[in-house]
């Protein structure tokens, strides 16, 4: 079940640089060089590099540096030298900016449906690392277009900020593991939000959205056990992520943990609450080769108070009361091995594998993994279920682009024999 919320620029890009190791020599870093910046402000490129200042140069991890340029998202690192300089050493770095100003494709193909989109970007506007993006998104039954602006903080102790609007047309058929349809309806939405972020240190950061949702119900012929009406709601929702990072000279490995709460204010239909983890483990085995964890659950409830009516769909709602129209799909838990049109209201998700660099061009790194995976999932449809299975893919970090990954991916649910297929270009995986 395609769903209208999309967030498909958050870069994950990694590229393999062979830098050129120090010679070790008493004193420490001084002072910090960049060159090759052309559109980049100098501070944008220079404050996530100001850690290494203080730093021996004797102790100085190179992979480490290069790890702390990539996650920038915009630039990539061609060397890394110390200069001596007085009683310390300038460390001095090379960069080649990234394409950041260009049309993004959106294809996903999954089986049995697809969706197309096409998005312009620019993901380090007026040279701030801020992302700025305008486009839609189109499929066999439904459209979308949104804008987005983002602010990126500089430095920790500022805030940013980022505005977010979005309207479109979904025909929602929702499913069981097994990809029977139980309801099927169409909805116009329509939702605007304003954040701001803030980062505590340089692992822990934080967010805070207000946001306006409007669901509407529209007229299709082949609707059956359709929810009574539609939503308005008022939300808000704060949220804490720790986050780090490191190179080992082929991929860029992540550890991160994101707790998110909001809370649904009715103004028509039914107020509820949520909550949502999302838990990211990468680790290095040996260089190119690494273990991957990942894990994803969601939680919703009715509030028990602002309740502007029941909600209750006419399909299997079983009094529940919640609104069928906050139901989720797989994609929250972070797994592959269910219909993209399964509903649910409850995930708790993981994926455990391994992924091994295969080639590594001027243009990116490919990579080739395998994982089990598992998710228990609770709602109407389908009652309390656990599948798994395995999944197995590929995939390709681009190096020039400022730009997510693609890759292709094909999983089987084990319970039901069913497999799923997944080809993505310019989404977050």
């Amino acid at each position: 079940m395609k769903r209208l919320a999309f967030s498909a620029f958050t870069v994950f890009l990694v590229f393999c640089i062979h830098p050129l190791c120090p010679e070790e020599k008493p004193g420490v870093i001084t002072s910090i060089e960049i060159t090759g910046l052309k559109r980049t402000k100098q501070h944008i490129a220079r404050y996530p590099l100001e850690k290494f200042l203080g730093y021996e140069a004797s102790d100085l991890d190179l992979n480490e540096i290069h790890a702390t340029v990539i996650e920038t998202g915009i630039l990539q690192p061609l060397e890394v030298e110390l200069v001596e300089s007085g009683d310390g050493f300038v460390l001095h770095i090379t960069v080649e900016e990234k394409w950041s100003i260009f049309p993004v494709p959106l294809v996903m193909l999954s089986s049995g449906d697809y969706t197309l989109g096409l998005f312009f970007a620019d993901t380090n506007a007026f040279g701030l690392r801020d992302i700025a993006a305008v486009g839609g998104i189109y499929g066999p039954s439904s459209w979308m277009a949104l804008a987005l602006y983002q602010h990126t903080p500089n430095r920790i102790g500022l805030p940013g900020f980022s505005t977010f609007f979005m309207y479109g047309r979904d025909e929602r058929e929702d499913a069981d593991k097994n990809e029977k349809v139980h309801r099927r309806y169409t909805v116009d939405q329509l939702r605007f939000s304003l954040g701001l972020n803030y980062p505590f240190t340089e692992y822990l950061s934080s967010s805070l959205s207000l946001y306006f949702t409007d669901i509407s119900l529209k007229e299709n012929a082949a609707a059956f056990n359709q929810p009574e009406s539609g939503a308005m709601l008022l939300g808000i929702s704060p949220s804490f992520t720790i986050r780090d990072s490191n190179w080992d000279g082929f991929l860029l490995s992540q550890r991160s943990i994101n707790l998110t709460y909001e809370y649904n204010h009715a103004l028509s239909g039914s107020s509820f609450h949520e909550a949502q983890l999302r838990l990211l483990y990468e680790q290095p085995i040996v260089p190119g080769f690494r273990a991957n964890f990942k894990s994803g659950a969601i939680w919703k409830s009715l509030a028990g108070f602002g309740t502007a009516g029941t909600g209750s769909s006419g399909s299997g709602a079983e009094g529940s009361g919640f609104d069928p129209l906050f139901e989720e799909g797989p994609h929250r838990a972070l797994v592959d091995i269910l219909p993209n049109n399964f509903s649910a209201r409850t995930y708790a998700g993981f994926s455990a594998g391994l992924e091994k660099h295969l080639l590594k061009v001027s243009w990116g790194t490919l990579s080739v993994m395998g994982a089990w995976q598992g998710v228990f999932s609770d709602g109407p449809i389908s009652g309390f279920d656990f599948s798994h299975g395995p999944y197995i893919g590929t995939r390709f970090y681009l190096s020039r682009l400022a730009l997510p990954a693609f890759g292709a991916g094909l999983a089987l649910n084990t319970s039901t024999g069913i497999f799923q297929f997944a080809f993505n270009i310019g989404m977050e995986f």
